[in-house]
């Protein structure tokens, strides 16, 4: 779309699904209450907490917690995402690991006042994205993509956030202004660097790391969740395999490395990619995207953005533990 609504390129699924057959795509808050749901009868779940220290003990981890009481573990395994509080402790502060792109994003839940269905708006500008989609007619999401310093505010601050991301697209056009009048509404609404984290190591002792806390791809790569599950099913059958032994840490990263690799290097690309950097560049994007539903070889032309896809998705093998 341009800025003032006039639609410049129409894609279909067949040439922006980027799937292969048997793929099942799930919205990430429906996959954390489908999983949810399917371990709160086995599993303490405890909210409203934060950890703040590990002490490592020859039979366990002793955890203390900003409001309850400390208590002991056999392993710790930290899932706690890009900004690991976890990693801080057992491995070294965020920015020994940290690799950013220059890039920030942020996501919105917003009122479906386009009646889209089951489709996406973009509105490009250099260095600049706004989308505004939606998987039914009864809600949809708004993302902005755009260049931003390494130091943002502070990730609790959801005012100087959203004040950065106001900034940024001040002089937007197409839906700009009201999806930047519904920021403030909305109850789930998402800010964060686009930034990958590299480690050597994914464990230490009795503790150890998976998902974004140990390789977040960033969040533009559209590999994070997948990446987290495969990991987290490994580490899973790892432990099972060696009766709970901390030894499982490292074939669990032995299994793991080449397939993280791959996507690490998979996402970076896709990530610096995904925004024209000026007006020529986006000109012939746009261009490009116009022609491509034309042209006798699209197939061909598709192949070479889902190979890299399917071969890093496909990058190990999961044993049936």
């Amino acid at each position: 779309m341009d800025a003032k609504g006039k639609v410049l390129a129409t894609l279909g699924p067949d040439l922006i699904g980027l799937r292969s057959p048997g793929d099942d795509e799930v919205l990430r808050g429906d996959l954390a209450r489908i999983l949810f749901d399917a371990t709160k009868s086995g599993v303490e779940y405890v909210f409203g907490d934060s950890l703040t220290d590990l002490v490592q003990h020859t039979d366990g981890v002793e955890v203390h917690f900003r409001n309850a009481a400390p208590r002991m573990f056999d392993l710790v395994i930290g899932a706690d995402g890009m900004h690991s509080t976890v990693r801080r402790q057992v491995v070294g502060p965020e920015e020994r690991f940290a690799r950013h792109t220059g890039m920030a994003a942020a996501v919105i839940s917003v009122p479906n006042y386009l009646d889209l269905d089951r489709w996406e708006l973009l509105h490009p500008t250099p260095g600049r994205i706004v989308q505004m989609y939606s998987t039914t007619q009864a809600a949809a999401k708004a993302q902005f993509v755009f260049p931003a310093p390494e130091q943002l505010p502070d990730r609790r601050d959801v005012s100087a956030q959203q004040r950065l991301i106001a900034d940024a697209f001040a002089d937007g056009g197409w839906e700009t202004a009201n999806l930047l009048r519904l920021m403030p509404e909305s109850p789930d609404f998402y800010f964060d660097s686009v930034s990958q984290i590299h480690l050597g190591t994914w464990s230490a002792g009795r503790v150890a790391l998976v998902g974004d806390a140990a390789w977040c791809p960033s969040p533009l790569s559209g590999q994070g969740t997948s990446m987290a599950l495969v990991g987290a099913y490994v580490l899973a059958g790892e432990l099972l395999a060696a009766a709970g032994d901390q030894r499982a840490f490292d074939r669990y990263q032995e299994k793991m490395q080449h397939f993280i690799d791959e996507n690490l290097a998979l996402g970076w690309k896709n990530a610096t990619q995904m925004v024209a950097g000026g007006k020529g560049a986006l000109r012939m994007q746009i261009f490009m995207l116009r022609m491509v539903s034309r042209l006798p070889w699209k197939g061909m032309a598709l192949r070479s953005i889902i190979d890299p896809i399917e071969k890093a998705a496909n990058a190990i093998h999961l044993e049936d533990y």
